[in-house]
């Protein structure tokens, strides 16, 4: 642990708006239908690598007139296309009336993050319109706020919201825009959420899965970030590091990793991870290697897993909890890797945090 007070790093970017939102329907068991065999097989692997004896899925779209498990592989996606824009405009709202004309009339990159990629088939969209919103661009969000100067699509998988604040703190640091508006969607198709789970690395525990649930949630955020310091919550994105060996080896390499950044006025450490067992125990192992007091907090176990928006849940945690000053974001990858990421929260006037959608 550092000593000496944490300076805010001079590449740091500022968070000035900030939105998540969610389905308000209740959790739906999914039960794999009987004549489908690899549904069937995919979900008891995923059930046994997240180690839960049932997989509860919230989804935008869910149509109450269908049967609830066919509803669950068939929600519409209309639903998220429009929470998408209700967070874009409760970020923007969130500048005030002088930020908003401000933002209309700066140099806006935009760029556009989900877990899957071109999904439009797994969506069934029956519009081209619709099809270049799910696949490339929300094209209601470009036009609404005149967004001229640089936008992109990323699909990173687990990676991809962290990716596209890496490409915003280079955008802002390079001054090639004024403000970067990040907006990510997760979409929790079972086949989709089952088949990424059985490539995670197997638990070392052996024995009865136990009765426990594992949550998968449908989240779109948006995220405007600027330069400019002083305003909102900075942030910087500070490390990568490759984790191997045994689970013991790789905890300690990854309380190692947190233990550089820790500073004594550092107020928490938070933490997602993918829904493996596997992962959840490196996690948990290396934050019991933190310092004693330091508030250890695991966000995918609080809020369900959202795939690549699981970053975003801590600013949500943070801001919800008033915890203000310095606070770490471990986030692992899926993939072997740990990426580490600084807060700053002001101690007065931070953002409020708008969480709660209707599908």
């Amino acid at each position: 642990m550092n000593t000496v007070k944490q300076v805010i790093p001079a590449a740091a970017i500022n968070l000035v708006g900030f939105s998540l939102l969610e389905p308000c329907t209740p959790m739906q068991r999914f039960f794999p239908s009987w004549y489908n065999v690899w549904e069937a097989w995919l979900h008891k692997k995923a059930k046994a690598k997240a180690g839960s004896d049932q997989w509860l899925f919230r989804r935008f779209g869910i149509d109450s007139e269908m049967l609830p498990e066919e509803a669950l592989r068939k929600a519409n996606y209309r639903g998220w296309l429009n929470d998408m824009s209700a967070a874009c405009a409760e970020a923007v709202a969130q500048l005030g009336s002088k930020g908003e004309f401000r933002l209309r009339h700066e140099r806006n990159a935009f760029i556009y993050c989900d877990s899957w990629g071109e999904a439009s088939v797994f969506e069934g969209v029956n519009s081209w319109r619709d099809s270049l919103s799910v696949d490339i661009l929300p094209k209601g969000i470009v036009r609404d706020y005149g967004i001229k100067d640089f936008t992109c699509k990323l699909r990173g998988e687990r990676n991809g919201l962290v990716s596209a604040l890496r490409m915003a703190q280079d955008c802002l640091n390079s001054h090639m825009a004024d403000n970067v508006i990040i907006c990510g969607q997760f979409r929790s198709f079972p086949v989709l959420v089952f088949s990424e789970a059985e490539h995670f690395p197997s638990s070392s525990k052996r024995g009865p899965i136990p009765a426990n649930s594992q949550f998968s949630v449908e989240r779109v955020g948006c995220l405007i970030l600027k330069k400019q310091p002083g305003q909102g919550v900075a942030l910087h994105l500070s490390d990568y590091q490759a984790l191997s060996g045994s689970t013991q080896r790789r905890s300690l390499q990854l309380a190692d990793h947190c233990k550089r950044y820790l500073a004594t006025e550092t107020q928490a450490v938070l933490g997602v991870t993918p829904p493996a067992l596997s992962f959840r125990a490196v996690q948990r192992q290396a934050f019991e290697q933190l310092p004693p007091g330091l508030a250890c907090v695991s966000l995918s176990e609080l809020y369900g897993d959202s795939g690549c928006m699981n970053p975003a849940l801590a600013w949500q945690y943070l801001l919800q909890s008033n915890i203000t000053g310095h606070s770490l974001l471990s986030v692992l990858d899926g993939e072997g890797g740990a990426w580490l990421l600084e807060n700053w929260v002001p101690q007065a006037g931070h953002l409020p945090s708008n969480y709660r959608g209707t599908s």
